[in-house]
């Protein structure tokens, strides 16, 4: 029996089809996580593709891979660093932005979608953690990853990535109650 030259040895997926299985699995999550560590939507989604042809151009066999979405997640983490620092954004600028378009009441939000004040409630509370518990909770609750990956992507400790996202839900519950109360006396 002749061997099909399209179809790769012992059953493994080409690589073209593991990338594209890899982006429907993981490209929301990547682009919520981008989202939540501070990127406009527009720059999210050009971090995130850039990231899978970055992938496939480098001819990396995933295969090989023991934990594919914290690869995938480092490759983000990696990727919004180099981008914030090709343009020359610090933290101080991307929080003064922040702090900016909070002012000026045009947080940014999908122009399709109705303004959700929740989600600007959540946004700006997300925007006033520290950039370390702002990246945790993006890669666990945006990206799904479980502590032990959230540690292999940022290289900290498995207890330090609990105790960085444990810090940040307490500091999310407060500023989410001041808003909250601040919101509730404008109503009155």
């Amino acid at each position: 029996m002749k061997s099909d030259p399209h179809q790769p040895p012992d059953g493994a997926l080409p690589a073209a089809i593991t990338l594209a299985v890899l982006y429907d699995r993981l490209a929301g999550r990547l682009l919520g996580a981008a989202r939540t560590l501070g990127c406009p939507a527009v720059e999210a989604e050009d971090i995130v593709h850039d990231l899978f042809v970055s992938l496939a151009r480098s001819g990396t066999p995933l295969e090989g891979v023991v934990d594919i979405e914290a690869y995938a997640f480092t490759g983000l983490r990696h990727a919004v660093a180099r981008r914030r620092q090709a343009l020359g954004l610090e933290r101080v600028a991307i929080d003064r932005i922040a702090r900016q378009r909070e002012a000026e009441g045009r947080l940014v939000t999908p122009a399709a979608q109705p303004v959700d004040f929740a989600d600007q409630r959540i946004e700006r509370a997300l925007a006033r953690l520290p950039p370390a518990q702002r990246e945790v909770v993006a890669l666990k609750i945006d990206g799904g990853l479980s502590f032990a990956q959230i540690a292999v992507v940022t290289g900290v400790s498995i207890n330090t990535a609990a105790g960085r996202y444990r810090y940040a839900l307490e500091k999310l519950r407060v500023l989410l109650v001041v808003q909250s109360s601040d919101h509730s006396e404008v109503a009155r």
